[in-house]
């Protein structure tokens, strides 16, 4: 099955970012496009927004496939085997038959199925499962004679080639899901891209006599504020009164562009922050709120540092 195909060019952490923005962007002009197209409204921005937001919740194709290669790497596993038990099928008929028939029992054994199944050929490899198999009811006497071939070894050799074929459905199952994954996530890139695409076109259109205000309605524009070297970082550790981590706060500026969760250590990181003054809020239940006003330029990395009082504790 085909797989979509980005209409973007920039990175699609890049891609989100940049979409907030410009939507945030649009608010604050809201009536100047309400003018130009009825259809602007507080509603559609907000749509718009929920959009790129579903997006970036879509399954992300690292964890399908890392799922894909998990179930290729028990299918693996089953396959070798299968092989080693075809191994073990080999030298019972090589014992079982005369020398002048080996050969032509071999082949009906699914012999020349076998190198193909070595290179994980699956198909190659049920088929070889179910040549061994039958050719081991059809042989049953002949193999177990004098000692030969164990008898538990028929239904070991079916149980593990059905594991086999088991592990096969999921990864076949796996692949399907991992292409599933990345289509829709590359048509709702694709989608949100288009609309902001649109948007930027009728801001440009609205600012055309305003330079200044028409380039930040310009997609490359807006990719360059949010690449490495154009934005700035934001990073640091919130400790209460003992002087110990808070896991679980957050820092948001209050435009709702950027924002982090700080971890057990109370480290949060915010990246890709484009180049201005930022009001931050941060909070978490049971502490007394912090606001901080920060100032960032283009490509420098600053430090928050943080310290939160509990909320049972007065200000002095």
């Amino acid at each position: 099955m085909k797989t979509s195909k980005n209409n973007y060019s920039a990175p699609q952490e890049i891609l989100y970012s940049v979409c907030n923005a410009a939507w945030y962007l649009c608010s604050q002009y809201l009536t100047r496009f309400t003018a130009l197209n009825a259809f602007y409204t507080e509603a559609f921005v907000a749509n718009a927004l929920q959009a790129v937001q579903d997006a970036k919740a879509l399954p992300d194709s690292r964890q399908t496939l890392a799922a894909r290669k998990e179930a290729r790497i028990n299918l693996s596993n089953a396959t070798r085997q299968v092989q080693a038990n075809w191994q073990l099928l080999k030298v019972y008929i090589t014992k079982a038959f005369a020398a002048d028939m080996v050969a032509t029992k071999l082949e009906a054994a699914g012999g020349s199925l076998y190198a193909k199944a070595s290179v994980d050929n699956w198909s190659a490899v049920r088929s070889l499962i179910d040549t061994a198999n039958g050719f081991i009811a059809n042989n049953l006497a002949d193999l177990a004679a004098n000692e030969n071939m164990p008898a538990t070894f028929p239904a070991l050799f079916k149980t593990d080639g059905d594991n086999c074929i088991e592990l096969s459905v999921i990864y076949a199952q796996a692949n399907m899901e991992k292409e599933a994954a990345t289509r829709a996530r590359i048509d709702a890139n694709n989608a949100i891209y288009a609309g902001v695409m649109e948007m930027l076109k009728d801001g440009q259109q609205i600012f055309k006599d305003d330079l200044a205000t028409k380039k930040q309605f310009t997609f490359s524009y807006l990719v360059l504020m949010y690449q490495a070297g154009g934005s700035a970082s934001l990073k640091g550790y919130i400790i209460n009164s003992d002087n110990l981590p808070i896991e679980g706060v957050t820092i948001a500026s209050q435009d709702g562009k950027y924002f982090a969760t700080t971890d057990a250590k109370g480290y949060y990181r915010i990246t890709r922050i484009a180049e201005g003054t930022y009001q931050f809020s941060i909070t978490c239940p049971g502490y007394n709120p912090l606001v901080q006003t920060i100032s960032f330029a283009a490509g420098t990395a600053s430090k928050g540092d943080f310290e939160m009082t509990n909320e049972m504790t007065k200000a002095a």
